[in-house]
């Protein structure tokens, strides 16, 4: 399955110089460096090379190796060039870089110098074609006026006086055409086009291998589906997220969990391998879909995940199926906004409170004194750590009752809304909407200055082996209990949204945005 290679939006010198061609600036990150990873199941153009297939989707451009069954790293579409449904793309037969009719003019991709550059026509482009007997002379682009040559290396257009005959024409792959050719494709089509919940889809593009033939179709929701050149059945290449709008996530070995936030028209969890090279959905039920619609965390339960949701809290298991916990204690009109897992069972809290779930199934509302919001819980040891809307608390050692530290009593901060918690070497770390405090071995708390001018609002902690991230609404910062210090990892314009959540494994910090999940390797961030 797919493998991310990735491109960097570099500025160097475009197939040539002047007024035609437009380039765009580089970033300062490396391809693998950081990946953002959205949606791209509406398929608005395709390519097809030898044995490359490039497919363009409003969230980017995403490049499938089909000798290797990999996706290459996927790439954010330039401003302004997303193109219109059914645009014509084509693979250069001379160094498999890809060229995409817009209505401005051509795109152009090329992996090996991780290159994006484009080229005004006047009109916009509505075909392409090489010349298959000398494709190293250029390629005509047809506007709707007229047809013009970009020569290679030039980026001018020149008009054309004649073209090659049919026989050497290599022409971007027609959808019309694919299914005017093949009656049966278009009886089968149907079938192929709606989803277990029901839900109809429309073809948008065709492209065809150049040796194989082998026959790919996009739509506009389900992605890429591949037809088997022998049965001509249909297989869907499952590549990106379930939605963009990214709620809350988690890292569970080799695999991330991601939540959707209920806010497009799919909702549910998607599970991606850490390389992305595997992506699988869960929606729930086929008839009628999981009953929660926006997933507020994650957290990890064996080979299950536990999702806090709007509608209470759920445990799904490895095949999908979702059960709600304590339903007689939490039910459809209760919001969870945190799960967690300890030795004793599931801690949830709740918009009433702090629910707890043993391992028999059996559950419990703890301490009736308390029916406020909990916003955080972390298990550290034997002790349950909260945060809630009055602050810190904690429910010790089979106890059923939650209590109130000493210091919280004597620190006005310790009394303000505590939204994240997070443990790092032993130590606790509290979040409140502006700035976080730390409790030493000792038992002794320092509260830290506030980070609102680094961080805007924190949203999420999360924390490794050597410190905590703290995620807020502009930006990321590195903090180490004990250091004082908050170095800036990551600036808001390194995001693709407005940031939920955050999570961290030895290799990758991973944060959850409405526009998608973004992977940094941490390698590279400052400390």
């Amino acid at each position: 399955m797919p493998r991310a290679a990735g491109i960097l939006l570099a500025a160097a010198a475009v197939l040539g110089a002047g007024n035609a061609a437009a380039q765009h600036p580089s970033s300062r990150w490396r391809p693998e460096e950081r990946v953002v990873v959205g949606d791209y199941s509406v398929v608005l153009a395709l390519a097809g090379g030898r044995d490359l297939l490039y497919v363009f989707t409003p969230d980017g451009i995403g490049v499938y190796d089909t000798r290797l069954d990999r996706w290459e790293l996927p790439l954010p579409l330039p401003p302004g060039f997303a193109p219109p449904i059914g645009s014509p793309a084509i693979v250069d037969p001379m160094d498999r870089s890809v060229w995409l009719g817009t209505q401005s003019g051509l795109l152009h991709y090329d992996p090996r110098l991780e290159l994006v550059e484009s080229v005004a026509v006047p009109g916009g482009v509505v075909d392409i074609m090489f010349d298959r007997d000398d494709t190293f002379v250029g390629l005509y682009a047809r506007s709707p006026y007229r047809w013009y040559m970009v020569q290679r290396g030039s980026g001018i257009l020149m008009d054309v006086a004649s073209l090659p005959p049919p026989e050497q024409q290599i022409r971007s792959t027609s959808l019309e055409a694919v299914m005017h050719r093949d009656p049966g494709l278009v009886a089968r089509s149907p079938l192929a086009l709606t989803d277990e919940r029901l839900r109809d889809y429309r073809y948008t593009a065709a492209a065809e291998l150049q040796l194989t033939e082998e026959l790919f179709l996009g739509t506009d929701g389900m992605g890429v589906l591949f037809v088997d050149p022998v049965t001509r059945a249909f297989e869907r290449l499952a590549f990106g997220l379930l939605d963009r709008n990214a709620a809350s996530l988690v890292v569970v070995d080799d695999v991330v969990v991601v939540g959707a936030s209920g806010r497009g028209r799919r909702w549910g969890l998607t599970l991606m391998s850490r390389d992305l090279q595997r992506f699988r959905y869960e929606e729930g039920p086929a008839a009628t879909g999981y009953r929660f619609r926006r997933v507020l965390d994650l957290a990890a339960d064996g080979e299950a995940v536990l999702a806090a949701t709007e509608r209470g809290a759920w445990r799904i298991g490895p095949d999908g199926r979702a059960a709600r916990l304590a339903p007689e204690l939490v039910g459809d009109a209760v919001g969870v906004f945190t799960v967690a897992r300890n030795p004793a069972g599931i801690w949830a809290g709740t918009e009433r409170g702090l629910l707890f779930v043993d391992d028999a199934g059996d559950g419990m509302l703890v301490d009736a004194r308390v029916r406020e919001p909990i916003y955080a819980v972390l298990a550290l040891a034997d002790t349950v750590w909260l945060g809630g809307v009055r602050g810190l608390a904690f429910v010790a050692p089979g106890a059923d009752e939650i209590l109130v530290p000493g210091a919280v009593v004597d620190d006005p901060w310790l009394r303000d809304a505590v939204i994240a918690l997070a443990e790092s070497d032993g130590m606790l770390v509290a979040a409140t909407r502006d700035r976080v405090g730390w409790r030493d071995a000792g038992g002794v708390w320092t509260v830290e200055r506030s980070l609102g001018g680094e961080v805007g609002r924190i949203i999420a902690l999360a924390s490794d082996a050597e410190g905590v991230w703290i995620a807020g609404t502009s930006g990321v910062v590195r903090f180490q209990p004990g250091r004082g210090t908050f170095p800036l990892a990551l600036r808001r314009d390194d995001l693709p949204g407005e940031p939920w959540d955050v999570a961290v494994d030895e290799r990758f910090l991973w944060i959850a945005t409405d526009r998608g999940v973004v992977r940094f390797e941490t390698r590279v961030l400052p400390r």
